[in-house]
């Protein structure tokens, strides 16, 4: 694109050049021209005043030879030498030479005029000039004077002549001014000419250079978009591949009945696919931030439960890893909230993980947390670890640093930074005393009348649970069993629907992503062509908002992720029908 912007510029930048010297020659043809016509009226005025002056010493020679009367003598000898020597400064105006020689007023008829025969103006003028000096230097008696230069007859030649001369002048100036207007509609037409060539071989060029870097550009856009939607599409379907398996890994690990001795090994599974879990949230949580479909979601729920619930998996691991979990949770947090809680338990979650990362054994994590008032909420993780080696001003940067102090998939402090932001809240990130780090955060959270209890669960349902994957139908079968709740299993949305259409359910398990009939289908045909209100809970690994969006409406009641247990079921349940007795 830079490239393409210089381009335009240098060809912008020569076709205004081009123009712009074009304006200027034309500029100054004008004013020469203008010069020329107001330096040649100048030449023919003084040229045309020559006719005057001729018949002005005519007029005043006579009066002086033919009037006897002195005063008036003395008044015609005055005018008649005024007109002289304006006469002959005329003459020599028009007659004048450069330092070469040439004639500055003169062309090569103007030349034969005044000074080749048979006109010889030049001479004629002289002669006329001498007799007239002849006239002004006698002061007695003009009887002796020759009369004759000032007859009529002689005063016409020399006005036939003068009059010559103004038509030559003339023509002289009509041909430089021709010529100027010849040369400025050449001009004209060469810029008319340049438009023309700048139009097609520096515009139209530059127009498609344009139009093909645009389209360029366009498909580029393009195929960002469809990379970018096939990495969204790779990274859903990979979490829902990575959620199918867990959910059976989950549910094998809760059903195991093993003695106390083994119990922390059984923790131990748990705490790994709880990691499994949350990085694959976390992989989520960073497509829907680059992409722009991040957003929070605000419920309301008990802020202990949730802070209990993000800090409960690191239990083990700190007893495995010999750290002291100190928890110091006070009775100010056990209050019903507004926030989006699962937003929470990730930024608690996420820097307990840290902290336990770096921590050496016999270490020690320190969390206290408390409500200041109705609405401030304020939480200290405080680890004894290694620290920061530089002071943390700037954790873009370390996520960037290759030797930085956190460890993992590298997008977890962006995404606790992300939230907290979102939240309307601040952290801060500071190096503990003698050494460790100290993580403060500040949240405005609204608290919410405590929500009513939730309706009993129905003591008998028959469900319908559409899973195609066998696994996952026999432990979401042996919840439901465990809930004394009867059932019927669907490998795919074809067979749902019809079963629905031929049997009466309390309740529906819809899996999304099934062959022959997939459950968006299978959720539009029982709600819209078979008209049934009943209940859909859709289980799912498919964590996309915009699928969730369109389950919603097409007419699902809520959904759950996988990997989900017993505890997970009960409370969507319980939400479920809480809503339906509401409504």
């Amino acid at each position: 694109m830079l490239q393409l912007v210089t381009d335009i510029r240098k060809r912008y930048r020569w076709g205004l050049l081009a123009i712009a010297i074009l304006i200027s020659v034309s500029a100054i043809l004008i004013q020469s021209l203008l010069y020329i016509q107001k330096g040649d009226a100048k030449v023919i005025n003084i040229a045309g005043k020559q006719r005057m002056l001729s018949q002005k010493i005519a007029l005043y020679g006579n009066a002086l030879i033919y009037h006897e009367s002195a005063h008036f003598q003395q008044q015609h000898r005055r005018l008649l030498q005024q007109a002289v020597e304006q006469f002959i400064a005329g003459h020599q105006f028009l007659i004048q030479q450069d330092e070469q020689g040439h004639y500055i007023h003169l062309n090569e008829a103007l030349e034969a005029h005044y000074f080749s025969p048979p006109t010889a103006l030049d001479e004629h003028v002289k002669r006329y000039v001498s007799k007239a000096q002849q006239l002004l230097n006698n002061t007695d008696d003009f009887a002796y004077v020759d009369r004759s230069t000032f007859v009529s007859n002689q005063l016409e030649a020399l006005l036939t002549k003068l009059d010559q001369a103004v038509k030559l002048l003339e023509q002289k100036s009509v041909q430089k001014v021709t010529f100027l207007a010849v040369l400025e509609l050449l001009f004209w037409l060469l810029a008319m000419t340049l438009l023309a060539i700048e139009l097609f071989f520096i515009f139209k060029p530059m127009e498609k250079l344009v139009t093909k870097n645009i389209a360029k550009y366009k498909e580029q856009k393009e195929f960002a978009e469809r990379v970018n939607k096939n990495k969204e599409r790779f990274i859903a379907r990979t979490s829902h591949e990575f959620r199918t398996p867990l959910q059976g890994l989950t549910a094998s690990i809760e059903a195991l009945d093993i003695n106390d001795s083994q119990q922390l090994t059984k923790q131990q599974a748990l705490y790994c696919v709880n990691r499994l879990v949350a990085m694959l949230d976390e992989l989520m949580d960073l497509q829907q931030l680059t992409s722009g479909n991040w957003q929070l979601s605000f419920t309301s729920s008990n802020l202990l439960s949730t802070l209990k619930r993000a800090i409960s998996p690191f239990e083990y691991a700190c007893n495995d890893k010999g750290i002291t979990l100190s928890l110091n949770l006070a009775d100010s947090l056990n209050k019903e909230v507004s926030t989006d809680h699962a937003r929470l338990t990730q930024i608690v979650a996420e820097i307990i993980n840290n902290a336990v990362k770096f921590t050496p054994s016999q270490g020690r994590i320190a969390v206290t947390a408390a409500c200041q008032g109705e609405q401030h909420f304020v939480m200290e993780i405080q680890d004894n670890g290694k620290g920061f080696e530089k002071p943390p001003t700037d954790l873009l940067s370390y996520e960037n640093d290759s030797e930085q102090h956190f460890q993992g998939l590298k997008t977890g402090l962006l995404r606790v930074m992300h939230i907290v932001k979102a939240l309307k809240g601040e952290i801060q990130f500071l190096n503990a005393e003698p050494q460790g780090v100290k993580v403060l955060i500040n949240l405005e959270l609204e608290s919410t009348p405590k929500s009513a209890m939730p309706a009993p669960l129905p003591k008998a349902l028959h469900c319908l649970i559409v899973e195609d994957n066998p696994l996952n139908a026999t432990i979401l079968g042996r919840m439901v069993s465990h809930l004394n709740y009867s059932f019927d299993v669907a490998e795919n949305g074809l067979i749902a629907t019809d079963k629905a259409s031929e049997k009466h359910y309390d309740l529906i398990f819809m899996d999304l992503n099934m062959p022959v009939m997939d459950g968006f289908k299978a959720i539009d045909i029982i709600r819209n062509e078979q008209g049934q209100q009943v209940p859909i809970l859709v289980v799912t690994a498919n964590t996309s908002n915009d699928d969730l969006q369109r389950v919603y409406e097409l007419g699902a009641n809520l959904h759950v992720y996988k990997p989900i247990t017993l505890d997970s079921v009960q409370k969507a349940l319980s939400i479920l029908f809480t809503e339906s007795s509401q409504g």
